[in-house]
């Protein structure tokens, strides 16, 4: 495979985002209504983020690829445990984390966890030169290459340039309750390649274990690609990283409140958007190689209890050594 366009990450260079695309995410319930969440567009003449008191920055680029306020527990402990920003992740990061969260709701009918997040993907450092970390798009997301990986082969969209150029300001208003769940908005880069970009569980928990060996029986047995994984969410009308009332294989109907929408997606629109989020290459007569599980169709058992991961379990400390 081609190396992936971005190993150089960005610059700012100002904010293309106007009105009409900020009534598109509200319309499609990628944005908290206007009695929750506020949203400031950038002033004409800013290169980079002022974001003022209590906003936060966010990303058109990043809410067209499963992204969606209020964020998911998972994401917030995501960007927690690496010490992220919004900005620091790229178009291709998120176009990875939502197939992920996507694998463990509606494939393994978990949690998604940090210890499988490591198991399957690791990271690099996106650099504006040689060893200066990139203002945006820092964070790079890789799939840990090797025979051994069971997660499907996504082929990614090569050219991500001018992702960044979409950032807008939002804020929450809401009375009650927390209608964004990011951090607090920290300008610049990353300090550099923190060690717990190598997580890798030294010893997978017996749950992690079987989710592993399921996830490998559906790719090697069951007919599972890549381009299901997106297709799963982009089909059910979900955002992977939104918080929502429920996993996705609990969804039932065109009336479940995940759902961004009640209409059904015809089956060329679904190869449309996989298309445009990666380089899949889906015909309009596309059929699941794999569906993801459904709540009239529940997942078995993968293990009991749930998958649950705690930095304090010895077994899933980083290790260095194991990449």
């Amino acid at each position: 495979m081609p190396p992936i366009v971005e190993q150089l990450g960005g610059d700012w260079d100002s904010s293309n985002v106007h009105d009409d695309h900020v009534d598109f995410l509200r319309d499609t319930r990628r944005l908290p209504s206007t009695d929750k969440v506020e949203v400031r567009l950038a002033p004409a003449k800013e290169i980079s983020p002022r974001p003022q008191e209590g906003e936060r920055v966010v990303f058109r680029s990043h809410f067209l690829h499963g992204f969606g306020l209020p964020v998911s527990a998972f994401f917030r402990s995501w960007l927690e445990f690496y010490q992220l920003q919004p900005h620091h992740l790229t178009r291709n990061a998120v176009v990875l984390l939502s197939p992920f969260v996507t694998l463990c709701e509606g494939y393994l009918g978990v949690l998604p966890t940090l210890e499988l997040w490591g198991e399957l993907f690791q990271s690099k450092l996106g650099t504006r030169s040689k060893g200066v970390p990139a203002h945006t798009g820092a964070f790079i997301v890789l799939r840990r290459s090797g025979a051994d990986n069971p997660f499907p082969i996504i082929t990614l969209i090569q050219s991500v340039k001018k992702w960044q150029k979409s950032y807008f300001y939002v804020r929450n208003i809401a009375p009650r309750g927390d209608y964004i769940h990011l951090p607090a908005y920290v300008a610049g880069p990353p300090a550099g390649r923190l060690p717990q970009w190598s997580f890798r569980a030294v010893t997978l928990s017996q749950a992690g274990n079987a989710a592993i060996a399921r996830l490998r029986a559906m790719v090697q047995s069951e007919g599972l690609t890549g381009p299901d994984l997106l297709a799963a969410f982009v089909s059910r009308r979900v955002l992977p990283l939104q918080s929502r009332p429920h996993l996705i294989y609990q969804m039932s109907g065109q009336l479940d409140p995940s759902r961004m929408c009640t209409k059904e997606m015809p089956r060329h629109e679904v190869a449309y958007m996989v298309n445009y989020l990666g380089n899949c290459q889906l015909t309009e007569e596309w059929q699941f190689g794999k569906e993801p599980y459904s709540r009239a169709n529940p997942p078995p058992t993968v293990c009991s209890p749930c998958l649950f991961f705690s930095l304090s379990q010895p077994c899933c400390r980083a290790s260095l050594g194991r990449l």
